[in-house]
């Protein structure tokens, strides 16, 4: 089983939108995937696959108040994917995102620790892949994510803040914990992608060539904003040009993590 999280420097990247999409899109394609939603700060899984209130959380699981199957949804048939896909979601309420911010470096490590069993479970049960949304910039529960994943895609936007504070992440995060990356650009301007703009996206692969990887350039498509962030494209509109584009980051991923 292959384990990667989506991170970013920053929020509003399109890391959650992302990453549900190529869970989508593994399934399709006849494996078995199951994503985590470690995003403690700002939860969104749970809209994006329009889930109902449940009774048990990731939260819980990592707490050990929980089962690992009891934290797991599985979305197989709702979504009509070839492959099995579940998703485990974190509470959404506005008490337990302020107790899981109050959370100190013990029960992280603990969490951790939990982590790390869920994925020797879903290692158990042959799952292809295990995706992880962790939350933006550096916190605990990123860096949880970050050291449970086989490698990173750091999700950033062509602007002076994502290019500055991705650095930093590199340097200074994933360069410590001698953890793989890959660098996805995402909601590019068109105009960035071709003719005498073009030079940009060359200039940026210079700037990142000898820290990590490029992954792609997606450009901003005006049409994904128009599901208000409650549906999972790659599902709904299978010919929408950003699920296109994302099935050739699908191949790349398997071309360098098979």
């Amino acid at each position: 089983m292959k384990t990667f999280a989506l991170h970013s420097y920053k929020g509003g990247t399109g890391k959650t939108t992302l990453g549900a999409n190529l869970a989508a899109l593994f399934a399709q394609k006849g494996k078995k995937v199951a994503m985590l939603d470690l995003d403690f700060q700002a939860p969104s899984l749970h809209t994006l696959f329009g889930i109902t209130p449940r009774t048990a959380y990731l939260n819980d699981f990592l707490s050990e108040k929980a089962s690992y199957e009891e934290v797991l949804t599985d979305l197989t048939d709702s979504l009509k994917t070839k492959g099995k896909i579940i998703v485990g979601f974190s509470q959404p309420s506005v008490e337990a995102i302020r107790e899981q911010l109050a959370k100190d470096r013990k029960w992280h490590m603990q969490a951790i620790s939990q982590l790390l069993v869920m994925k020797q479970k879903l290692e158990e049960d042959q799952f292809d892949y295990m995706i992880l949304d962790s939350a933006p910039g550096v916190h605990y529960s990123s860096v949880n994510a970050i050291v449970a994943s086989d490698f990173t895609i750091i999700v950033a936007k062509i602007d002076n803040f994502d290019f500055d504070g991705t650095i930093h992440l590199l340097d200074e995060l994933y360069g410590p914990l001698n953890k793989e990356t890959l660098l996805l650009f995402n909601k590019v301007v068109p105009l960035l992608l071709k003719g005498k703009h073009s030079g940009v996206t060359d200039t940026v692969k210079e700037m990142f060539a000898e820290k990590t990887r490029i992954l792609g350039f997606l450009p901003c498509y005006c049409e994904v904003p128009l599901g208000m962030g409650s549906e999972v494209l790659a599902v709904t509109q299978p010919k929408q040009p950003f699920i296109r584009q994302l099935r050739k980051i699908v191949t790349a991923i398997e071309k360098w993590w098979p």
